[in-house]
């Protein structure tokens, strides 16, 4: 099948509307300012014929898209693993947070290394990184004995004052009652691991009903809602 049959791609198609070359197209499209017939189409190698419409936005910019961080509320008995890429229906359009102040597109480059920096256990919930970041990376994974986790973990019943102090024991930092009966403890401790707040609690004689991460180095989860993600903010850290 010749190119003339096949129709041309969509980098070439821009390249000549704009007199621009390959590279500076590519970075039109894959911003997400480019429609195809009234489409926006972020993928440089499709392919349009003579017919289609190729428009660029009036907005148009080409430079090159930044890396992006995302932080979602991982809801309870979703597996969430390192390096883990986020599933399409966890960061879909329409479970994007309304308090999302980023003003940030999450176009299909962003989707490129987006990678999770912070599991957790099937059976927990609360807050998830996923990020293009080297730096968020480096904090998060490489240096991650030195970024402090503070979890919320639910019990049924008070939890005795034995079973408290070998918690303690077991972790090695901050453990405290959140409320009066007793029955949430707040635990924060610095490099934890997936899986190991649960192996802390058996061995302390605690059986956890449910564990949630509320924080992460400084950044906390605040009133994100389970299921729902927003980007990071330039101005915030781990």
């Amino acid at each position: 099948m010749s190119e003339h049959d096949s129709g041309v791609r969509l980098a070439k198609r821009v390249a000549e509307l704009k007199a621009c070359s390959r590279a500076e197209a590519e970075r039109y499209i894959e911003g997400g300012w480019v429609s195809v017939n009234g489409t926006v189409v972020e993928l440089p190698q499709h392919r349009v014929a003579d017919a289609d419409e190729v428009t660029l936005a009036a907005n148009a910019r080409a430079t090159l898209l930044p890396p992006v961080t995302v932080l979602w509320h991982k809801p309870v008995g979703v597996r969430c693993d390192i390096e883990q890429a986020p599933k399409a229906e966890w960061l879909a359009t329409e479970h994007r947070s309304t308090d999302d102040r980023s003003q940030q597109r999450l176009l299909l480059k962003h989707w490129s290394g987006l990678r999770c920096a912070a599991p957790l256990d099937t059976a927990a919930s609360g807050l998830v990184v996923f990020t293009q970041e080297s730096g968020i990376w480096r904090r998060l994974v490489d240096d991650a004995i030195t970024v402090e986790h503070e979890l919320w973990v639910d019990v049924n019943g008070p939890v005795a004052p034995a079973a408290l102090a070998a918690l303690q024991r077991q972790v090695r930092a901050s453990v405290n009652r959140q409320n009066d009966a007793g029955t949430r403890l707040r635990v924060a401790a610095k490099g934890l691991r997936k899986g190991q707040l649960g192996a802390w609690c058996e061995a302390a004689g605690i059986q956890p009903d449910a564990v949630h991460r509320a924080r992460l180095g400084r950044l906390a989860l605040g009133t994100l809602p389970a299921g729902q993600w927003r980007m990071l903010m330039g101005y915030e850290r781990f």
